[in-house]
Protein backbone atom coordinates (compact mmCIF):
# COMPACT_ATOMS: atom_id res chain seq x y z
CA UNK A 1 0.00 0.00 0.00
CA UNK A 2 1.13 3.37 -1.48
CA UNK A 3 2.22 5.93 1.45
CA UNK A 4 0.81 8.72 -0.94
CA UNK A 5 -2.43 10.60 0.42
CA UNK A 6 -4.84 12.62 -1.55
CA UNK A 7 -4.19 16.00 -0.85
CA UNK A 8 -7.02 18.73 0.04
CA UNK A 9 -8.04 20.48 -2.66
CA UNK A 10 -10.56 23.60 -1.88
CA UNK A 11 -12.00 26.34 -4.34
CA UNK A 12 -12.21 29.42 -3.15
CA UNK A 13 -14.53 32.48 -4.46
CA UNK A 14 -13.04 35.74 -5.25
CA UNK A 15 -13.09 38.67 -2.10
CA UNK A 16 -13.39 35.53 0.75
CA UNK A 17 -11.38 35.67 3.33
CA UNK A 18 -9.28 32.67 4.08
CA UNK A 19 -8.34 33.48 7.20
CA UNK A 20 -7.54 36.87 9.29
CA UNK A 21 -5.04 38.63 11.30
CA UNK A 22 -4.79 37.02 15.00
CA UNK A 23 -7.14 33.75 14.19
CA UNK A 24 -5.27 30.77 15.43
CA UNK A 25 -4.24 28.73 12.07
CA UNK A 26 -4.72 24.98 11.08
CA UNK A 27 -3.59 24.26 7.95
CA UNK A 28 -1.15 26.22 5.51
CA UNK A 29 -2.41 26.75 1.73
CA UNK A 30 -0.03 25.96 -1.76
CA UNK A 31 -2.45 28.37 -4.31
CA UNK A 32 -2.91 26.41 -7.47
CA UNK A 33 -4.74 29.22 -9.46
CA UNK A 34 -5.87 32.78 -8.88
CA UNK A 35 -4.23 35.30 -6.35
CA UNK A 36 -4.54 36.17 -2.94
CA UNK A 37 -4.44 39.38 -1.33
CA UNK A 38 -1.78 38.98 2.58
CA UNK A 39 -2.55 41.93 4.49
CA UNK A 40 -2.12 43.58 7.53
CA UNK A 41 -4.23 46.60 9.51
CA UNK A 42 -2.04 49.77 10.19
CA UNK A 43 -3.68 53.24 11.87
CA UNK A 44 -7.10 51.73 10.63
CA UNK A 45 -5.96 51.02 6.96
CA UNK A 46 -4.97 48.10 5.34
CA UNK A 47 -1.79 47.36 4.16
CA UNK A 48 -0.91 45.63 1.10
CA UNK A 49 2.23 43.15 2.77
CA UNK A 50 2.07 40.67 -0.58
CA UNK A 51 0.20 38.91 -3.22
CA UNK A 52 0.29 35.22 -3.74
CA UNK A 53 0.60 34.04 -7.26
CA UNK A 54 0.29 30.22 -8.23
CA UNK A 55 2.24 27.52 -6.82
CA UNK A 56 3.21 29.53 -4.07
CA UNK A 57 2.82 28.76 -0.28
CA UNK A 58 0.85 31.02 2.68
CA UNK A 59 -0.08 30.34 5.95
CA UNK A 60 2.84 28.81 6.79
CA UNK A 61 4.36 31.09 9.69
CA UNK A 62 1.69 30.13 12.40
CA UNK A 63 2.23 26.43 11.60
CA UNK A 64 5.98 26.66 12.13
CA UNK A 65 6.25 28.49 15.38
CA UNK A 66 2.69 28.32 17.09
CA UNK A 67 2.07 31.86 17.12
CA UNK A 68 -1.56 33.13 15.45
CA UNK A 69 -1.95 34.50 12.06
CA UNK A 70 0.45 37.27 11.54
CA UNK A 71 -2.39 39.05 8.84
CA UNK A 72 -5.05 38.27 6.86
CA UNK A 73 -5.22 36.27 3.30
CA UNK A 74 -8.25 37.69 1.06
CA UNK A 75 -8.86 35.61 -2.63
CA UNK A 76 -8.35 38.74 -5.12
CA UNK A 77 -9.50 36.30 -8.11
CA UNK A 78 -11.69 33.24 -7.59
CA UNK A 79 -8.88 30.52 -6.37
CA UNK A 80 -7.83 27.15 -5.93
CA UNK A 81 -5.53 26.17 -3.00
CA UNK A 82 -4.49 22.47 -1.66
CA UNK A 83 -4.71 22.38 2.00
CA UNK A 84 -1.23 21.85 3.70
CA UNK A 85 -2.26 20.65 7.41
CA UNK A 86 -0.45 21.30 10.65
CA UNK A 87 0.46 17.22 10.97
CA UNK A 88 2.20 17.55 7.68
CA UNK A 89 3.99 20.26 8.43
CA UNK A 90 5.03 19.31 12.03
CA UNK A 91 6.03 15.40 10.48
CA UNK A 92 8.43 17.24 7.96
CA UNK A 93 9.93 19.61 10.16
CA UNK A 94 10.24 16.60 12.16
CA UNK A 95 12.73 15.27 9.75
CA UNK A 96 15.13 18.25 9.63
CA UNK A 97 18.32 17.89 11.53
CA UNK A 98 18.59 20.84 14.64
CA UNK A 99 20.32 23.10 12.52
CA UNK A 100 18.07 23.11 9.93
CA UNK A 101 15.08 23.57 12.81
CA UNK A 102 16.76 26.68 13.90
CA UNK A 103 17.80 27.92 10.60
CA UNK A 104 13.82 28.12 9.61
CA UNK A 105 13.02 29.26 13.11
CA UNK A 106 15.55 32.26 12.55
CA UNK A 107 14.30 32.72 9.30
CA UNK A 108 10.25 33.03 10.77
CA UNK A 109 11.19 34.93 13.58
CA UNK A 110 12.84 37.57 10.62
CA UNK A 111 9.49 37.22 8.54
CA UNK A 112 7.16 38.21 11.30
CA UNK A 113 9.47 41.49 12.57
CA UNK A 114 9.81 42.58 8.90
CA UNK A 115 5.95 42.39 8.39
CA UNK A 116 5.47 44.02 11.78
CA UNK A 117 7.78 46.98 10.56
CA UNK A 118 5.87 46.68 7.06
CA UNK A 119 2.50 47.13 9.06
Amino acid sequence: MSDKKVLNRKAIPVNSVIFREDDLASCAYLLKSGAVDITTEKDGKRVLLNTIVPNQLFGELALIDGSRRSATATATMPCEVIIVSQEDIERKMNDLDDFMKYWLEYLTERVRDLSKRIG
